[in-house]
């Protein structure tokens, strides 16, 4: 069930940018990169919500780089560089979502885990006794 999931989210996910770039052609084009996405994330067993969270974000930042670099090319049209900004936002949002989702994925894991085990779940910055070194 989850694998359909994930790649039913991972095609919409990459339809509906595609669509509003480049009308039926980007829409197949971006369901087929988010299809992919959705096959690589289900191969290595990544969580659904991660997977379709990164998946969102990626697509979500390609689409924002190739909207920024068709605006400044206005009137004319620069489909080399909106191809490439959509390129490079695209790698640093899966790079920077995906990053982000691990390390709160990892952090509810940790706490998890240490209430499973009857342990006070980790802390940050001053600790349980609110001491702070003072």
């Amino acid at each position: 069930m989850t694998r359909w999931l994930v790649l039913g989210g991972a095609v919409a996910a990459g339809g509906l940018p595609g669509l509003l770039m480049g009308g039926p052609m980007g829409a197949l084009i971006g369901a087929a990169l988010g299809a992919s996405m959705g096959i690589v994330a289900d191969l290595v067993d990544v969580r659904p919500v991660v997977a379709l969270s990164v998946v969102a974000g990626t697509v979500t930042g390609a689409f924002i780089g190739a909207s920024i670099a068709r605006v400044l090319c206005l009137p004319a049209s620069c489909p080399g560089v909106e191809l490439a900004a959509g390129v490079l936002t695209g790698v640093g949002a899966l790079v920077g979502v995906g990053m982000i989702a691990a390390l709160a994925t990892r952090s509810f894991d940790e706490y998890n885990e240490a209430l499973a085990n009857n342990r006070p779940p980790p802390m940050t910055g001053c600790g349980p006794e609110n001491d702070c070194g003072e």
